[in-house]
């Protein structure tokens, strides 16, 4: 008992869902890492003398950091759209010579981290620092209402004035990545402590879910029938059913493709219980099985509480999911 979807019962819809994390620097052995990043000349590096971070899982080498850094969001100032990330005019990007980033794995940010809900507390100097998002990639200093006061002054300029002392770098939301671009004493160590000195990173994950919704269509008199094995007379396991076409009666799961030591005629009229025959005998659906073109099945919807299938009246039950 098979029926084709119409393709406008078929609607899917993708949506947005977030999840809170927090994190410190005692997780980088589990996907979040603080180093700093140097500016100097590549030429004769190598990686035995390179000053690195090293994590349990992973080592951060300052200056491949850096330079990685300014060539996917800092190189080209003249043409922004060449960079990655976020390029439109309420962003501010100045990478110096020195900065400090933390990376999270996308194993915990999902497709990108969720703009306005970072909020880092670091304790790399005497006074704890409290950095937030923008919304728009820049990162600041929220720890008083002077300091969100005097970057709220530098972007509404369109960051025409003197670079803000409360401007502190960027958040590269697809990448998981925050960079400390500011050098000031101040903002210096951000990101790079430990123990007491280190830092605590709060923020939403993003990921896109599909809803799935099948609207299943039965027409009169359609599906009438029952796939309960236990409408047949003595079904113990042996009945024996033979035939080229018989196997189409039975239910998902018995079908005998042809084969097995099938030697009596299958004859619903006679194997099934009497009133399953009777004229004005209707079943009950409980299950909804979608299949694919190669009648494999994809996915079982349950009914809540069984479902009269009235030969008389159309029915009409919607399968919906999210994957």
């Amino acid at each position: 008992m098979f029926k084709a979807l119409d393709p406008q019962d078929i609607n899917i819809t993708p949506f947005k869902v977030y999840k809170q994390f927090t994190v410190t620097n005692t997780d980088s052995g589990s996907g979040v890492y603080g180093f700093k990043a140097i500016s100097a000349s590549a030429h004769g590096w190598t990686e035995s003398t390179g000053v690195k971070t090293t994590f349990d899982s992973a080592s951060f080498y300052q200056i491949p950091s850096w330079l990685m850094i300014n060539h996917m969001y800092y190189r080209d100032t003249i043409n922004p759209y060449n960079n990655f990330g976020q390029n439109d005019n309420k962003q501010y990007r100045k990478l110096h010579s020195s900065a400090s980033i933390v990376a999270v794995s996308k194993d915990l940010y999902g497709e990108r981290i969720k703009p306005r809900s970072i909020e880092l507390t670091d304790d790399s100097t005497s006074t704890t620092l409290t950095i937030v998002d923008d919304g728009h990639g820049n990162l600041y200093d929220n720890s008083s209402a002077a300091y969100s006061a005097s970057f709220a002054s530098f972007s509404t300029s369109s960051f025409s004035n003197s670079e803000t002392g409360s401007f502190v770098g960027n958040a590269f939301y697809e990448h998981g990545l925050l960079v400390f671009t500011n050098t000031g004493s101040r903002y210096n160590g951000i990101g790079t402590g430990t123990g007491t000195d280190g830092y605590s990173l709060k923020y939403k994950a993003q990921v896109t879910i599909n809803e799935y919704e099948y609207v299943c269509i039965v027409g009169e008199r359609e599906f009438n029938a029952t796939m309960n094995i236990t409408m047949t007379h003595g079904r113990s396991g042996s009945l024996n059913i033979s035939g080229s076409d018989t196997w189409r009666s039975l239910p998902p799961g018995d079908a005998l493709y042809k084969s097995g030591s099938y030697s009596t005629k299958y004859e619903p009229a006679t194997e099934f219980i009497n009133h399953y025959t009777h004229s004005r005998w209707s079943p009950y659906v409980t299950q909804v099985g979608l299949y694919n073109d190669f009648n494999e099945l994809l996915a079982v919807g349950q009914l809540s509480s069984p479902m009269k299938n009235d030969p008389e009246i159309s029915l009409g039950i919607v399968v919906r999911f999210d994957g």
